[in-house]
């Protein structure tokens, strides 16, 4: 029997079996509202105008909360992405499974017997999807991740329906999309593997170690601790080797989520199951590398820039909601995964 999600479950069952009556008091077919979660990443109580932020535009969040409800005693359950996105999915608290931030090749934290969100809205008839961070582990830890082959166990293996990810975040390698079960855009000729040393008689791409060379990290310095394979100028934590036509762009990773959504919620225009889609943000972790576009929209530093570029993110999706007739039945909600975080690994000029 599945770990039940008991205040989760009580919230899902309101949600999903409201009925409602007509004129003549005739009940009707129970209403099934699409969901869509906004996850941010580090993103601070402060960081958006309806809360007070005075710097920093957010106009798209604002008039989301002008025009909904605002939760303003929610606390989220851990102070670090991966025990905090965790509970969320569970409705389990991370520190009674010992959930902890991973490291770059760690299995799933989500366990076959955990009863998660996304089963429960596949067991009310729903539509599931993940686009974003992920950070909750890949494989069963028994055998190594296939980079090569099928990427799992994963998203998919616990209630999703379809996935494409950044499988840790953006300061730790394998720095490729997953989709589904595959890394997308992997040359075979040129193999990806994630650990400390390459197999024998590897052959592919090498890339610099920020640990050896610090001058390879020309987009950021590292403050402390990612300095390991550097991809994009950039230091990260734990090594990968070869896969380099699969790399991701540091400065397109929000707008590729956006296409995406975008690609999704039009898949759903017209149909008549509802759907649950988790668009989990990389903004505004480290490192922050907003698009050429946002750089200097805040006019503080990269951490404010990324957050102009979260609030378009969200706009964007709100507006393809529209674009498909999916508003009138879709609730939205923005949350994050924790407060922000002053130095995470690399000078960047947050203050």
């Amino acid at each position: 029997m599945k770990n039940p999600l008991p205040l989760t479950a009580f919230f899902l069952t309101v949600l999903i079996n409201v009925s409602s009556a007509d004129n003549h008091g005739a009940i009707q077919k129970p209403i099934k509202p699409n969901v869509v979660i906004i996850y941010g990443d580090d993103v601070g109580y402060g960081d958006l105008g309806v809360y007070g932020a005075k710097k920093i535009p957010t106009p798209h969040l604002d008039k989301l909360a002008s025009q909904g409800l605002r939760f303003t005693d929610g606390h989220c359950s851990a102070a670090t992405c991966t025990p905090s996105r965790f509970s969320m999915l569970t409705g389990i608290h991370g520190f009674r499974h010992g959930v902890r931030v991973l490291a770059p090749n760690a299995p799933m934290t989500i366990k076959p017997e955990m009863l998660t969100l996304p089963e429960m809205f596949k067991k009310a008839g729903y539509s599931t999807a993940v686009i974003g961070k992920w950070h909750l582990g890949i494989g069963d830890g028994k055998t190594p991740v296939d980079w090569n082959g099928e990427v799992k166990p994963g998203p998919l293996e616990v209630g999703f329906d379809y996935s494409f990810l950044l499988p840790s975040t953006n300061d730790r390698v394998p720095c490729v999309y997953v989709e589904n079960h595959h890394v997308v855009g992997l040359d075979p000729k040129d193999p990806l593997y994630v650990g400390k040393k390459p197999p024998a008689g590897f052959k592919g791409t090498v890339y610099p170690d920020g640990k050896k060379d610090r001058s390879a990290m020309t987009y950021y310095q590292s403050s402390h601790g990612h300095n390991h394979s550097v991809i994009n100028g950039i230091g990260r934590i734990g090594y990968m080797w070869g896969g380099k036509s699969a790399l991701w762009d540091d400065e397109t990773i929000a707008d590729e989520f956006v296409k995406q959504a975008k690609k999704y919620l039009a898949g759903r225009k017209g149909k008549d199951e509802p759907f649950f889609l988790f668009w989990s943000a990389a903004d505004i972790h480290v490192p922050r590398a907003p698009h050429p576009r946002f750089k200097g929209k805040s006019g503080l530093s990269y951490r404010g820039d990324a957050m102009v570029q979260l609030d378009w993110c969200a706009g964007e999706i709100i507006q393809a909601l529209e674009e498909n007739g999916l508003t009138d039945n879709t609730i939205v909600i923005f949350s994050s995964d924790n407060g922000p975080v002053y130095d995470d690994g690399y000078e960047d000029g947050t203050t």
